[in-house]
């Protein structure tokens, strides 16, 4: 069944070999914005990658050397499996220094409400006095 394409014709034939899974998430896709036919998802597919080329955050000079060395030495099979690996690991590293510091800092905001409490009760009482 040919369908009427509209805008600019296509002129070049592709042919792409999908395994039995790949092709029911394309008809998936398709369906899922009604599209006529599979043709027309892999053009919506196509389009759409410009919009998440555009969307990728660039990392700046410096960083991006370091996630191409985490791949460039086996720890990442990717530019974004290294990025996910950086993130992980200084999380957790985050989520140590917090767990370790964060008592200490509870205990000191607590001194400074003890301190601003008795200096409020002070203040009060020395007031009193002077009213007298």
């Amino acid at each position: 069944m040919r369908t009427a394409r509209l805008g600019e014709s296509a002129d070049r034939f592709l042919g792409v070999r999908l395994t039995a899974e790949e092709l029911a998430r394309l008809d998936r896709f398709g369906t899922s914005l009604d599209l006529p036919n599979r043709s027309e998802a892999v053009r919506a597919l196509v389009r759409a990658s410009d919009a998440v080329a555009a969307e990728r955050d660039e990392l700046p000079v410096g960083l991006s050397d370091q996630i191409e060395t985490v791949v460039e030495d086996g720890w990442a099979p990717s530019r974004d499996a290294a990025v996910t690996l950086v993130l992980t690991l200084g999380l957790q590293e985050l989520a140590r220094i917090h767990a370790e510091r964060f008592p200490s800092l509870r205990e000191r905001a607590r001194e400074a409400a003890e301190r601003r409490r008795n200096r409020r009760k002070a203040d009060r009482a020395g007031r009193g006095l002077l009213e007298r």
